[in-house]
């Protein structure tokens, strides 16, 4: 017997309201966990639990400290729920806009515990096969950093990442996902996206952590962008001018230019270590319980607090028709296609401030809730035409309707010459017969 006992709520948002909750087992198993339970009336509802099962499935294989873990997905009274591990904390955004400022050391332990959970989805592996699962996160922002009481560190929703893993439900590669505010510019203007992207996310993070301010929409031209860059790391105060030089180069306008994560890692543990003050665990100490006990209860529009919720007996007992494809993949046939980045494509991103704005309807501020077609590049002249995909699963390759017709007069032809030289034996024996008689 497995059960859920609902708490209370801990948070809402557009997709549904999360829970605190007791998930109950047999011989006394208890263990608390978070559960979103989603709403059904959504008008994207079907493209977003796809995500949020993909993103089950990516994090069942990551499995990584700082990387909030999905545990299971569920139906409770008739809903899709996601039952998650529960982490007692606040979002970076919270803290933010509550005008508290990390101290410097704080601030580049925080970075550095970020870009390490990057690094390791960035060169992550299917745990049985060892195919490259080429995670991109595309959406890290303040909102989806969370900080604990004790100072621990959690990168949340991946419902956003670019993975190639076989169990895959939904394919983003033609959509531009994520926040505005945090887009890297050559995902705006390409479509494409690399690693680089989020080291530039990180970057935003760190610096809006610092001023209590954010940063602003990508420039899509290199002078506008660099000006804008210059200006805004001037603005940090003395405390944080450690971390300026980095921060230059994680906003490089050129994604080929920036570090990768594993540097960006090496060289804030190394500037957390050389500073002076209040490190993260101090740090949070001092705000976090504080801004907890302040918190409002969440509203119980579903009516679940104070409920138990049967569940099925083992995890993936649901109807596949609702909850889709189980959480641990299987083995892909064969690897998965190169990672769709900038150096795949062999050129690096425009320079020199020609790159043009996309030619699309100018997307609003914030949240990119919808998926948003986005321009693909040109291939590269001279370069030869990609090669065909394989079919999808459960398709059949048909023949083209002139090959068929031509099939269809090649047959008929061999059965009429078949049928007319059979007629001519049998004449041939007849006058065979005839002179014997």
């Amino acid at each position: 017997m497995r059960a859920l006992h609902f708490q209370r709520v801990v948070g809402s948002g557009a997709f549904g309201a999360v829970y605190l909750c007791d998930l109950v087992a047999d011989k006394g198993f208890r263990r608390q966990v978070a559960v979103k339970v989603l709403q059904q009336d959504h008008p994207n509802s079907q493209m977003f639990m796809s995500r949020v099962r993909d993103e089950a499935r990516l994090l069942g294989l990551l499995q990584d400290d700082h990387i909030l873990k999905v545990l299971e997905i569920v139906a409770v009274d008739g809903r899709d729920a996601v039952v998650m591990e529960f982490v007692e904390g606040l979002d970076l955004a919270v803290l933010i806009e509550a005008k508290h400022r990390p101290p410097a050391r704080a601030l580049a332990e925080l970075g550095g515990a970020i870009a390490g959970a990057l690094h390791r989805a960035h060169t992550a592996v299917h745990p049985t096969t060892g195919v490259p699962l080429n995670v991109i996160h595309r959406d890290v922002k303040p909102a989806n950093v969370m900080v604990t009481l004790r100072g621990g560190v959690k990168l949340l929703d991946f419902g956003a990442a670019r993975a190639r893993f076989e169990a895959r439900e939904s394919h983003t590669g033609q959509f531009v996902l994520g926040t505005l505010n945090y887009m890297a510019p050559e995902y705006i203007v390409t479509g494409e996206v690399s690693p680089a992207a989020d080291v530039y996310g990180l970057a935003l993070v760190i610096w809006e952590a610092a001023t209590g301010e954010i940063y602003g929409q990508p420039r899509l031209k290199l002078e506008q962008h660099d000006a804008r860059r210059h200006a805004h790391l001037g603005r940090l105060l003395p405390e944080y001018e450690p971390l300026v030089p980095l921060l230059g180069r994680m906003l490089e306008w050129e994604p080929l230019n920036r570090p990768d994560t594993s540097v960006v890692e090496q060289e804030l543990v190394a500037l957390a270590d050389a500073m002076r003050g209040s490190g993260l665990r101090a740090w949070c100490a001092s705000v976090v319980p504080a801004m907890l006990a302040q918190r409002a209860p969440g509203a119980d529009e579903n009516g679940l607090v104070g409920r138990q919720v049967q569940l099925a007996e083992t995890p993936g007992d649901e109807p596949s028709d609702r909850l889709g494809p189980a959480l641990t993949p299987p083995a892909p046939a064969a690897p998965p296609d190169p990672p769709n980045t900038m150096a795949a494509l062999g050129r690096p991103f425009p320079a020199g401030g020609g790159a043009p704005a996309p030619t699309r309807v100018p997307v609003p501020e914030g949240e990119i809730s919808q998926a948003t077609p986005s321009p693909r590049p040109a291939s590269a002249p001279g370069a030869p035409p990609p090669p065909p995909g394989p079919a999808p699963v459960g398709s059949r390759r048909t023949t083209p309707r002139g090959a068929s017709t031509a099939m269809l007069i090649i047959q008929g032809l061999i059965v009429g010459v078949s049928l007319g030289l059979l007629v001519l034996l049998i004449l041939l024996l007849v006058f065979l017969l005839w002179g014997y008689l």
